[in-house]
């Protein structure tokens, strides 16, 4: 299986994303599971390195993943990796969570989802899996018929994992940007937000307990 798809294949689960990052739980399943075993033995030795703390503080304030990013590369090339090895690394993982500029559709599998009724309803289109959203996509909430909220994700078998460009209304007061990472349908860590007013500030989503 391509790695991106190990990747996100793991994070099934209420725990299926904190078990990613535990050694003894995933470290076989990634070596197994992809066919590029180099692919897999550079994204473990990221989850499970020197970079780990780092990448954990990327996930929780995304927003800032660039700045994150640089001393990543610093830890996994004291990691031993070179230069092109530690891009690839952090490349997979942007990849199998939709971050910008690495959201990669397959038209093959494209689809549309559309679930509720006239109170509270949402229209999906991107990757589809079994009548499920799966895969890179963006879903469309209505509420009474009116817009309310939007997500450019990713999703495993229905369940958001990964960069989530979103806006939404909120209390009366439309976000015409919110950016955060989604774990399992909820936003941890800092979260972006940017009002119709013009005002920026950050919000607090969960927090993961990962070390």
């Amino acid at each position: 299986m391509n790695i991106i798809w190990v990747i996100r294949e793991l994070c099934v689960g209420e725990n299926g994303f904190k078990d990613l990052f535990d050694r003894g739980k995933s470290y076989e399943k990634l070596l197994n599971g992809a066919d590029d075993k180099k692919d897999a033995a550079l994204f473990a030795s990221l989850l499970y390195g020197s970079a780990r703390g780092t990448l954990l503080q990327l996930i929780h304030d995304v927003y800032h993943y660039e700045t994150y990013a640089e001393i990543i590369v610093q830890e996994l090339l004291a990691d031993g990796m070179n230069a092109a090895e530690a891009k690839r690394a952090l490349e997979i993982f942007y990849e199998a969570f939709g971050f910008p500029n690495y959201r990669r559709l397959d038209e093959s599998k494209l689809g549309t989802v559309v679930t509720g009724d006239e109170r509270f309803k949402t229209e999906y289109q991107g990757e589809v899996r079994d009548g499920k959203e799966h895969g890179v996509g963006a879903r469309t909430c209505y509420y009474n018929g009116k817009w309310c909220n939007y997500d450019e994700c990713v999703w495993v078998n229905g369940v958001m994992y990964g960069y989530d460009n979103a806006k939404e209304v909120e209390f009366g007061m439309f976000e015409d940007r919110k950016i955060g990472f989604v774990v399992n349908d909820y936003l941890i860590g800092k979260i972006r937000i940017f009002a119709s007013s013009g005002e920026e500030f950050d919000d607090i989503g969960k927090t993961l307990d990962i070390r």
